[in-house]
């Protein structure tokens, strides 16, 4: 079983969403844009531990953009597939599958103004909620489905060694239960004589045996005799039938207890006996599905540590179980599968939510961006904006010229990445279904000795690459391609900037060396080489402009010296310079559109 797709409308952060869902989710958003919200919107329908009275919402509940005189309504929709399989589930469901489609079962929750009220009122006493499956008002959702399709919460605020360490709230309540119930009674009974011998050792020590006498007397002198607890010490209950109740996790080989351990450590040791209980429950025909939904499960874990424990976690493929986490981690993102991450963005009054779990992406462009999502890059499943670059001398410099301009990039929430080649298709692709705002910035590129400059082609191949994931953009007619096959670069590069791609007319090296000022900067850094007389010579007329800067032999000088290198040396050099024109272009435009 899965749950497959999410709607939500009029509820709180939310207008209206409609998302695919992989097998897992992983929510990505900044505080308040709503994704313990989306948490609580799944909880109505699910949670069976969630009362009544929580799901009697309020009027403040409706999204601020609700027309109250239209009668809105709060909707919640959770559809569920591939169910067949289990005959159980089948016939639990079945009533529930939506007409349109027999192979997708519809849960839902409604929060309306109740039939009889028929005038606009602001009393939240007119309002009711409705369970319900197939679509279908007037099926109503029982218990029992609640019961066989559990979710269950660890919020934010959790307190992992309080859940632990008390026997009613911990998840290895049912687990030890269970274990217990199958050992003979005789078998306790010889446990619970040992037992009672060493808490005698104990309690005979003549200190243990003063102290205890004289707890008692105090405690019998405030009670009265009629009221007598008759309290003895001792360090644990021998009685049989609640002699498992001392069972507990330690640490450390037995030497230290829950309550010792680190809050990183009580917490995986949480989601470990969480996962067990739901393993249990399937097994012992207690549940059919569950999810855990964790919000932050990053909290007090190191990085290591949150790799080992996610890539642990996402690799185990159980159809019976899901997991939902919230998360500000990029470790974390950067571990799960692609396709599990969900992105919550607040835009024109309400908060939208963009899922991977249907990008139109191959297999090997899934690998190449699960590949480059390690913890540095993946700061752009968090950004406002991305700009897109070729290599390291771009990513260095950039936010170094947007400094220039004015613009703090990290302030604004833009991440410069670096594709480390010119296959920017895969992630754009990753942006577009963020809907992240992004840029481009590559090269004409008609160094090659090919005809035809790769710039042209790169740039429609993203354009396509955008079109693929984003059905509202225009998709170029062959009167467009027509047109970008014969333009010249200055007609290419101006129409191709309005859309968020910028080429320079050969590389950005040597759009660096025709820009006046860092040309100079470029061309000190190049004379510090030690180059030999001839290259020397060269340097000396490109400074005074006795001849042209030669692509092709300014190229290979930066080569040698490795462009990441050279971009670091350039760095420290272009305070208050301006930038090449197409690199101030794209700032800007990035800039206005986040």
């Amino acid at each position: 079983m899965r749950l497959s797709n999410l709607k939500i409308h009029n509820f709180r952060n939310f207008d209206f969403i409609d998302i695919a869902l992989s097998s897992n989710m992983v929510l990505l958003g900044e505080n308040r844009v709503g994704k313990s919200n989306l948490l609580f919107a799944m909880r109505l329908v699910l949670d069976q531990s969630l009362p009544d009275s929580a799901r009697q919402l309020k009027l403040s509940d409706f999204w601020d953009g609700c027309d109250f005189a239209k009668n809105p309504e709060i909707q919640v929709h959770l559809d569920f597939t591939d169910f067949d399989n289990d005959p159980a589930l089948t016939a639990l469901l079945t009533d529930y599958r939506i007409a349109e489609d027999p192979k997708v079962v519809r849960l839902s929750y409604l929060y309306r103004r109740k039939p009889d009220i028929a005038e606009l009122t602001t009393n939240n006493e007119d309002y009711e909620f409705i369970i319900y499956g197939g679509g279908e008002v007037e099926r109503s959702v029982n218990n029992q489905v609640r019961r066989r399709i559990c979710l269950d919460l660890l919020d934010a605020l959790r307190d992992a060694e309080n859940q632990l360490g008390s026997w009613r709230n911990s998840p290895l309540r049912p687990l030890i239960e269970n274990a217990m119930a199958s050992i003979d009674l005789e078998e306790l009974e010889k446990v619970s004589i040992d037992l009672e011998s060493a808490n005698q050792k104990i309690v005979d020590q003549p200190q243990i045996k003063t102290l205890e006498k004289s707890l008692s007397q105090g405690i019998l002198s405030l009670s009265g005799k009629g009221h007598d607890l008759k309290t003895s010490l001792r360090f644990s209950n021998a009685d049989p039938l609640r002699l498992f109740r001392s069972l507990g996790m330690y640490i450390d080989e037995g030497k230290r207890s829950i309550n010792e351990a680190s809050l990183g450590s009580a917490n995986v040791m949480l989601m470990a006996l969480k996962l067990a209980e739901f393993a249990w429950r399937k097994e012992k025909n207690e549940r059919n599905y569950s999810l855990l939904c964790i919000e932050e499960p990053e909290a007090h874990l190191h990085p290591q540590l949150q790799r080992s424990v996610f890539n642990n976690i996402f690799r185990e493929k159980d159809p019976a179980q899901a997991l939902i986490i919230t998360s500000h981690s990029p470790t974390i993102a950067a571990t799960v599968p692609l396709r599990s991450i969900i992105n919550l963005r607040f835009m024109e009054g309400s908060t939208r939510a963009y899922s991977l779990a249907e990008l139109p992406i191959s297999e090997n462009e899934l690998n190449d961006i699960e590949q480059y999502l390690i913890a540095t890059r993946s700061e752009i499943l968090f950004a406002k904006g991305v700009i897109f670059v070729e290599g390291d001398a771009e990513e260095t410099l950039i936010p170094s010229f947007s400094e220039q301009l004015g613009h703090d990039l990290n302030g604004l929430g833009i991440t410069v990445c670096n594709v480390a080649g010119v296959n920017f298709n895969p992630y754009i692709k990753l942006a577009a279904g963020l809907g992240l705002p992004f840029t481009v910035i590559t090269d004409w590129d008609p160094l090659d000795g090919s005809k035809e400059p790769l710039g042209r082609a790169r740039t429609i191949g993203i354009w396509d690459a955008v079109c693929e994931v984003d059905e509202d953009v225009e998709k170029l007619s062959e009167k467009d391609r027509s047109w970008c096959v014969n333009a010249d670069f200055e007609k290419f590069s101006t129409a191709w900037a309005k859309r968020g791609i910028f080429l320079n007319n050969e590389t950005f090296e040597v759009a660096i060396a025709r820009t006046p000022n860092l040309r100079d900067a470029l061309l000190d850094i190049l004379n510090e080489q030690g180059f030999g007389a001839v290259r020397t010579k060269r340097i000396a007329e490109w400074r005074t402009g006795a001849a042209d800067v030669d692509t092709t032999q300014l190229l290979a000088m930066i080569k040698d010296i490795g462009k990441g290198r050279l971009s670091g040396k350039l760095k420290k050099k272009i305070s208050d310079m301006e930038p090449p024109a197409y690199i101030r272009d794209a700032v800007e435009y990035m800039v206005k559109n986040v």
